[in-house]
């Protein structure tokens, strides 16, 4: 299934080092990345995607953040007990459009998950385990209390119990058949992992209202995600200042140097839900 997720674009373009074939060490003294944008999700491949990072002094444009991409690394994902080195093919529905994946380990949830990129001499290493995901109790759909709203659209709210014990937080992705991809609602639910009992939020559509037409169908992605990967999207959502004054030090990522990014397990519950 794909998704929207596409944070990594953003890094790409911004983060601080030279673009090379091989990893230097040396440009005006800043050190080179391996960019990791992994995910595994319960009964769904394992996907990864891979890029160098490109220097803050650079032009940044669709043809350098191709040139950035990874294209040759031996990608290997493991359970403990199965392992698999991951194909790699072009995916237009994401940007950089070069993906390695999986094709028989499908994630499981509980059970941990190792990942281990190959490239230029150098190896990167994280792991993950997938929580259990969590179930939306109740959808609701409603007419918006805008003035402007016009009769024919409408909001859509999900309500969800949260476990605190759990020190899990969530995301909201969702796609009308109408749409190329999957737009996340956004911000991150439970980001100080504090939160305790039922909650309820509301669904942002992609256009400009963030409301829902009348017929349409929409699918809803919920994810349940652990307390480091909830951390490490918290920071790239609050710590810009720190990336653009090219510190990565005070964010959070679970990759081992020379790397940065995020290996990321997903708890998701699919629904689908026609407005009405």
């Amino acid at each position: 299934m794909e998704k929207h997720y596409n944070i990594f674009i953003f890094f790409v373009m911004i983060l601080f080092v030279g673009c090379n074939p091989d990893l230097d060490y040396e440009p005006h003294g800043y050190e080179q990345k391996i960019i990791v944008e992994g995910y595994i999700a319960n009964n769904e491949y394992a996907k990864v995607y891979l890029s160098l990072n490109n220097p803050t002094w650079r032009k940044i444009d669709s043809v350098s953040i191709l040139k950035s991409v990874i294209r040759t690394a031996k990608v290997t994902v493991s359970d403990g007990e199965t392992t698999e080195v991951l194909t790699s093919s072009w995916e237009h529905t994401h940007f950089p459009p070069y993906i390695y994946k999986s094709t028989e380990l499908k994630g499981e949830e509980g059970k941990t998950y190792f990942l281990k990129v190959e490239y230029s001499g150098h190896t990167v290493t994280s792991q993950t385990t997938i929580p259990y995901s969590t179930p939306i109790e109740s959808l609701d759909i409603s007419i918006p209390q805008q003035d402007n709203a016009a009769d024919t659209l409408r909001t859509l709210s999900a309500t969800f119990n949260i476990d605190n014990s759990r020190h899990c937080s969530y995301r909201f992705f969702c796609k009308r058949i109408k749409d190329t991809g999957y737009y996340e609602t956004p911000f991150l639910f439970n980001s100080e992992l504090n939160l305790n009992g039922h909650q309820t939020v509301t669904v942002m559509s992609k256009n400009s209202n963030g409301l829902f037409a009348l017929g349409d169908t929409v699918m809803l992605r919920f994810v349940t995600i652990d307390s480091t990967s909830t951390q490490f999207f918290k920071d790239i959502a609050t710590g810009l200042t720190q990336i653009q004054s090219e510190r990565l030090n005070t964010l959070k990522s679970n990759i081992s140097e020379p790397g940065f990014g995020i290996w990321c397990g997903e708890g998701v519950r699919n629904y689908w839900v026609v407005i009405f």
